[in-house]
């Protein structure tokens, strides 16, 4: 009898696998077939020199095995650092816009005020915008003509003559007659141009950093605030001593998603600026679409996902070493 009823659980746990595994097997086709399958197809092509190729008038792509060609032909390329470091600069300086400013919004949206659920409710209105319609709104503000957003404002305020229109999207180094720092910002690649596009950029996020940020800020119990303010420390001791230790890991997770998005840049840029700040995903899409070099527009894709995965192992080992 004690036989039969070991027989029948193992049976019975075979049949639960048998069960599990057919409930997610539609999910796992699903990810084989949109994920891993083009993602597998890409490295294929990042290993050869592909390109477009007609045949009785059907299209298809050639692929010619290179090895590792396509890899060391960027990292041996100036060009490509250039954009390395452009993309780096773009990133790192719109997280430190969006982190500053999410925490401020944060820290006052947790505060008790009349109207608070609304404001709530109303700041996430700019990530509902979509990127395009987005990056042609600023193009509309930085116009450089007298009917420009940002123009008229100027004039209106007397900060400028009517005439004295600015091109606030100059491909012009910051600093650059600055004799050290000029070469230092024409050297990493920031201008006048992609500073005001992170502006218009970091608007749109802003906000879902805000709440991400206000949602850790939620879970700090407020005794701890409290027995501080007992012991007699200032608002700024709170706020590092308490604040800052208890959101790490919601910090680490706004900057591993927000770097990812950030090197992969494309709409804002492209649609402002076209070719002109070459941050890598502008590079990619050179690489792949307008050269029709699918084998480096590949390339450049798995280095950036080596590069985004190098920083996001940089920020799990600083929080780590913060805590």
């Amino acid at each position: 009898m004690a036989r039969r009823s070991g027989i029948f659980k193992v049976g019975r746990k075979k049949a639960d696998a048998w069960f599990a595994l057919s409930l997610i097997s539609p999910a796992a086709l699903i990810v084989i077939i949109v994920v891993l399958a083009p993602l597998l197809y890409a490295f294929f092509l990042s290993l050869n020199k592909a390109g477009i190729i007609v045949v009785a008038g059907r299209g298809g792509v050639h692929t010619q095995f290179v090895g590792l060609k396509n890899y060391l032909y960027f990292l041996n390329d100036s060009s490509f650092w250039y954009s390395v470091r452009v993309t780096l600069y773009f990133t790192v300086t719109s997280l430190f816009v969006e982190l500053i400013a999410g925490t401020i919004i944060a820290l006052i949206l947790n505060e008790p005020f009349r109207g608070r659920g609304i404001v709530r409710a109303l700041i996430i209105l700019p990530w509902a915008v979509p990127t395009v319609v987005n990056a042609r709104m600023w193009g509309l503000i930085y116009e450089p003509h007298p009917y420009g957003a940002m123009n008229g404002l100027m004039t209106a305020v007397g900060l400028q003559g009517p005439k004295d229109a600015v091109n606030f999207l100059s491909p012009i180094p910051v600093l650059q007659n600055v004799p050290i720092v000029g070469k230092i910002t024409t050297w990493i690649g920031a201008t006048q141009a992609i500073n005001w596009i992170i502006v218009g950029d970091s608007w749109k996020v802003i906000p879902v950093v805000a709440l991400l940020t206000l949602a850790g800020l939620q879970t700090i119990p407020r005794e701890l605030y409290e027995a501080a303010e007992v012991d007699g420390a200032s608002v700024w001791q709170r706020f590092w001593k308490i604040t800052v230790p208890q959101l790490r890991p919601i910090i680490l997770v706004i900057l591993v998603y927000r770097t990812m998005e950030l090197f992969r840049v494309f709409d804002i840029l492209y649609i402002l600026m076209a070719y002109t700040i070459p941050v890598l995903a502008i590079k990619t899409f050179q690489q792949a679409f307008v050269f029709g070099l699918f084998g480096r527009g590949a390339a450049i894709a798995f280095l950036i996902g080596l590069l985004i995965t190098g920083v996001a192992f940089i920020y799990i080992k600083l929080i780590e070493v913060g805590e």
